[in-house]
């Protein structure tokens, strides 16, 4: 990275509306699959995630990225009940739950967060249950009027904890019974935490211990295969003993869920019955020093050791050049004896094209090339052949081993990645997602130096690739809390690339998992400082659009464009864009035109209204809105369900015929006999023959 260099143009106009358009095609470039190589998703808990690719550029199943902000969606509960194995002390907990307030104490990957879940909703008989991010100050929170049953807190800092007095938990507690609800807060167990909620809060917490590996076995098992003519075949073509032997080594919820994941794939054909062993994580931390040990003296191994565990899944060309790249860049810092040695043997000419194959390379490390598969882009479809690792999670595992204890190569992993080129998004997204990775596992207050040095370039790539980075990190709760104070403080600096990088951070999973912070950020950002920078209103309008992209974020969404666009300057004309984008989508992708034409017939005044006259009487949204409209009109000619929204849609314009809604108007009545055209023609005859417009607000 070079922040001394020339600064590049900013991103195109048209940059949030091909991001936007893309995530309607299944190609979120903001979203990663990360480390897991199996085809379903294994996170800490119970649940299991189902995803059909997992290849780069995939998006994020929307029950993926866990809220820790706002309403829980009853999808994510529904998953997490789905299977769920109740661990013994959930008895306890539903007692405990009487009091208002339930403290969970235990480790993360316990499954802490899905027995929270099922805790609440079995308590309250209800899926009205919201998220409270974990730096919240619970001496000053107040219930307020959210109409939530529970609430979960999933990860409170232990500084936070140690705050809490017994009076502001008593008050807590009385607030929670005027609203009927229940509040479970979820903890990592310490010496201080449990001194404190004994000595001083008088609570006595519930441990939340994992519950037996064979019952979470069991619970999943019946789950995913419920026909025993399914289940029982598979189970008896195992190898001789292997589940007792697997369970006795009493793997964690996640690591069941992974052994679920595997067995399913064998009774659907994916994989072998005898191969199962070499696929699970459990030994991934374990074989991580060997793999590492068995190629370190050759540079070339190690190079496409590490380019593997960053770009899993991907092509194995990507995976070779970016292997190369590190080769590059580490300039003999992988060789382990000094390029002047002269060897004691002699070696073959490394120009020779017969060297080592492919295969043969890739055995040295473990891996192999997957079945050739065709992916589709925005414009074309493409074949690859993805690279993986034999078990998963092992580049998870490597990489973590390499960054804890090696200090100089987790120096050489980030100036690799942070050169990774912006012209390439997919790689550029996943180096951003594994410099998050690494800021998780590093500690002291320099943990997101190499994300804030690549925010602060002058490169729009590297500003994406920190906020990529912003968002992976900010899956910590710790360091959630340190990206939340940089980015209130970028959003409203002078540096451009600071204020972009806060907006685009938006866009990511700590948007989508913080989506009110995320509107006050994005509104801050682009009203903060009036200098009209084009950058700024596209990374603002590029977030906004991310966020709509997610169907349980839109009402909420909705109402923060209102109120934006109402005032004049650049958070109106910011709305006023992102809402013509949003109509063009909704023109040609039938997922969004359902939502909008369900949104526009709905009530007497949906808020879309309002948006689309605002955008329509916007100057700089304007050609975008009206072109988009016209293409609604057009297609609502052969689609029953568009059309009685176009007509609703004319009907409510028709009191405001002036500037962009007269232009409009003009438009449709010419487009007779398509839908809105005939109470276009009305509402133009009715004007004309006054002269003057008909009442109504801009």
């Amino acid at each position: 990275m070079n922040p001394s260099a020339p600064a590049a143009p900013p991103p195109p106009t048209d940059e949030a509306s091909t991001a936007f358009t893309q995530h309607f095609h299944n190609i979120n470039i903001w979203d990663n699959q990360g480390f897991v190589s199996l085809a379903g998703m294994v996170r800490g808990g119970q649940h299991l995630h189902s995803d059909v690719d997992g290849g780069p550029g995939a998006p994020l199943p929307a029950d993926a990225v866990e809220r820790r902000e706002g309403d829980i969606s009853a999808e994510q509960t529904a998953a997490a009940m789905s299977g769920f194995a109740e661990p013994d002390w959930f008895g306890e907990a539903l007692e405990k739950a009487r009091s208002r307030v339930v403290f969970l104490v235990g480790a993360p990957g316990s499954g802490r967060r899905t027995a929270a879940l099922n805790l609440l909703q079995r308590h309250t008989g209800s899926f009205a249950l919201r998220a409270i991010d974990s730096d919240v100050e619970l001496a000053t929170w107040t219930v307020g009027e959210t109409g939530a049953r529970g609430y979960l807190i999933d990860g409170l800092l232990e500084p936070r904890t140690l705050a809490l007095t017994s009076i502001a938990l008593d008050n807590l507690r009385r607030q929670l019974d005027r609203a009927e609800a229940c509040l479970v807060i979820v903890i990592r167990q310490t010496p201080q935490v449990l001194a404190h909620l004994k000595g001083v809060l008088h609570v006595d917490p519930v441990r939340a211990t994992p519950p037996p590996a064979r019952a979470v076995l069991d619970a999943k098992l019946i789950t995913a295969l419920p026909a025993p003519e399914r289940r029982e075949p598979v189970l008896a073509a195992l190898p001789a003993g292997f589940l007792d032997e697997t369970l006795q080594r009493e793997p964690g919820p996640s690591q069941v869920v992974e052994l679920v994941s595997e067995i399913v794939r064998i009774a659907d054909g994916t994989t072998e019955a005898a191969a199962i062993g070499r696929h699970l994580s459990l030994h991934a931390a374990d074989r991580a020093p060997q793999l590492l040990r068995s190629v370190r003296d050759s540079p070339d191994d190690l190079a496409l050791l590490l380019a593997t565990c960053v770009f899993e899944h991907f092509d194995h060309t990507v995976v070779e050049e970016e292997a190369r790249r590190l080769l590059e860049v580490a300039a003999g810092r992988l060789d382990a004896a000094p390029p002047e040695a002269a060897p004691a043997t002699p070696v073959e000419n490394p120009g020779f094209v017969f060297l080592r194959s492919r295969r043969e390379r890739l055995a040295a490390i473990e891996a192999d090339r997957g079945p050739r598969e065709v992916r589709a882009a925005s414009t074309h479809s493409y074949a690859v052949e993805p690279v993986a690792f034999t078990r998963h999670l092992q580049g998870r595992a490597v990489l973590d081993l390499v960054w804890r204890e090696h200090r100089d190569a987790g120096a050489l992993l980030v100036q690799w990645l942070q050169q990774t080129s912006s012209a390439h998004r997919p790689r550029a997204d996943r180096a951003g997602f594994i410099l998050g990775r690494l800021a998780q596992w590093s500690s002291g207050d320099g943990a997101l130096a190499p994300i804030e040095q690549l925010a602060s370039s002058s490169r729009p790539g590297d500003w994406r690739m920190a906020a990529r980075a912003f968002g992976s990190a900010s899956a910590d709760p710790v360091l959630a809390t340190a990206v939340k104070n940089r980015l209130r403080g970028w959003s409203r600096a002078a540096s451009e690339s600071l204020r972009c990088t806060a907006a685009l951070t938006c866009a990511t999973e700590f948007g989508l998992a913080r989506p009110e912070v995320a509107l006050a950020l994005l509104h801050t950002t682009v009203t903060a400082r009036d200098d009209g920078s084009d950058a700024v209103e596209s990374a603002v309008r590029r977030a906004l659009l991310s966020l709509f992209a997610e169907p349980a974020l839109r009402p909420r969404v909705v109402d923060a464009l209102v109120q934006w666009s109402r005032p004049a300057g650049a958070a109106r004309r910011t709305a006023c864009a992102a809402v013509a984008q949003l109509l063009k989508t909704a023109a040609t992708v039938r997922e969004a035109g359902e939502w909008w034409s369900a949104h526009l017939l709905s009530g007497d005044a949906p808020p879309g209204t309002e948006l689309i006259r605002s955008a329509l009487m916007e100057p700089t949204s304007f050609d975008n809105a009206r072109a988009a409209l016209l293409e609604w009109q057009r297609r609502a000619a052969t689609d029953p369900r568009r059309g009685p929204a176009v007509e609703r849609l004319m009907e409510a314009l028709a009191p405001h015929l002036r500037g962009g809604v007269l232009r409009l108007f003009t438009d449709f009545e010419r487009a007779v006999p398509a839908p809105g055209a005939e109470r276009a023609s009305l509402a133009l005859a009715q004007w004309r023959g006054t002269g003057t417009p008909q009442r109504g607000h801009a």
